[in-house]
């Protein structure tokens, strides 16, 4: 690249390899700082997928609580919860039971 860029620099002369070096520098500019705002926006922390299948059945009784698929914190909720094939809930006696995601 470097030297694609020299030969034609020594090509097109002085002045309109000013032109060319500066348009070069302003794209590579632009290029970098849009990679740098990828780079900060994909780690921020608490981002997160959540995917869960095939879980079975679940029983709750009495004061117990149950949950075929998936319970998620509020506070560190994900960007996308996926829940497939979730299995049957019972619940009986004042119990809780949740097929799929349940949030607190």
């Amino acid at each position: 690249m470097v030297c694609a860029l020299a030969t034609g620099f020594a090509l097109v002369g002085p002045r309109q390899a000013d032109h060319i070096a500066t348009l070069v520098s302003a794209l590579v500019a632009v290029a970098g700082l849009g990679i740098a705002v990828w780079a900060v926006v994909s780690t921020v922390p608490g981002r997160r997928s959540v995917q869960v299948s095939d879980t079975g059945g679940a029983r709750a009784r009495g004061a117990g609580s149950a949950v075929s698929g998936a319970v998620i914190s509020i506070r560190n909720s994900a960007e996308t919860i996926e829940v497939r094939n979730s299995g049957a809930v019972d619940a009986a006696d004042d119990g809780e039971a949740t097929s799929g995601v349940r949030q607190f």
